[in-house]
């Protein structure tokens, strides 16, 4: 009986150190810069940032949550040195503006990562670039990118999606789904995008595209796209959508409101805890230009 006792508390001890182990660190009051930061984490630890501008290529770290203390008023400037976030398979990147990249975000072969709650505007390529596997991408703005809002190749994945975002007015499409991909699209605003909504290759055309809103793109979307009647082509009647004070939440009146999958809204949704309410305006995070 003792020693089963002692192995347990052995057990208990290892997990309650492994737990206290975890650390939060935070930029720049304790590291200059979010590169700096993230070479002294381990698995499990935080990088909280302060509003402000960084002027950094950032490479992410597996198991590590990279995020903002003010959501929305951190900005990651790539410089248009390369992508401005590089995200590898376990990450996690949330609450900020992430700008000035040759692709905003780039992905390559990384699965169980999270981009969410960001703007991701203004970069040379695409807003985010998914190759092989698909990361859950949730509650972003992705806008004013010069190719596509999201550009998806070769994933095939129907664990991750692709679900209540805002993508609008970018170069090329909204979404590009190129070579063999399955995935699922579904609560998303497509608005404005200057060529497709929604683009698909012949080998991407079984992705599951449900409960979408694809309004006034040039095209909505290509042959390959296969839609159903649960996409909408409805103006979302954002609460503000000037470039003054911006909020691409959906008003109260909106045809958006439990219009989405199981009755959520379609777009950006503020039901999870800590995300930024429907008031919140982004206008101070800096990407107006």
């Amino acid at each position: 009986m003792l020693k089963h006792l002692n192995a347990a508390l052995l057990v208990t001890g290892a997990f309650a150190f492994q737990f206290a182990a975890a650390k939060v660190l935070h930029v720049p009051s304790e590291y200059p810069t979010l590169t700096a930061a993230l070479t002294h984490v381990d698995d499990g630890d935080s990088v909280i940032a302060s509003s402000g501008r960084y002027a950094e290529n950032v490479t992410l770290v597996q198991g590590v949550v990279v995020t903002c203390s003010s959501p929305l008023k951190c900005v990651i400037d790539g410089m248009r040195r390369g992508p401005a976030v590089y995200a590898v398979a376990g990450s996690e990147i949330s609450d900020f503006t992430i700008t000035n990249g040759i692709d905003g975000i780039l992905c390559e072969n990384a699965s169980g990562l999270h981009i969410h709650h960001n703007w991701i505007v203004d970069n040379e390529g695409s807003g985010i670039s998914a190759f092989i596997a698909l990361p859950q991408i949730d509650n972003n703005v992705i806008y004013g990118n010069r190719w596509s809002g999201v550009l998806v190749w070769g994933a095939k994945s129907l664990d991750s999606r692709l679900e209540n975002n805002v993508i609008l007015r970018n170069g090329y499409s909204g979404l590009s789904l190129r070579g063999p991909t399955r995935i699922i699209v579904r609560n998303n605003v497509f608005m404005g995008n200057r060529e497709y909504g929604i683009y698909s290759d012949p080998d991407a055309g079984q992705s599951q595209v449900i409960y979408n809103d694809i309004f006034q793109n040039v095209m909505s979307f290509n042959r390959y796209t296969k839609v159903n009647t649960s996409n909408i082509p409805s103006d979302p009647m954002f609460s503000d959508a000037g470039l003054t004070t911006p909020n691409f939440f959906p008003a109260r009146h909106s045809p958006l409101i439990r219009r989405g999958y199981e009755q959520k809204d379609i777009g950006l949704v503020a039901e999870e805890e800590g995300s930024p309410s429907p008031s919140s305006s982004p206008a101070d995070s800096g990407f107006i230009k």
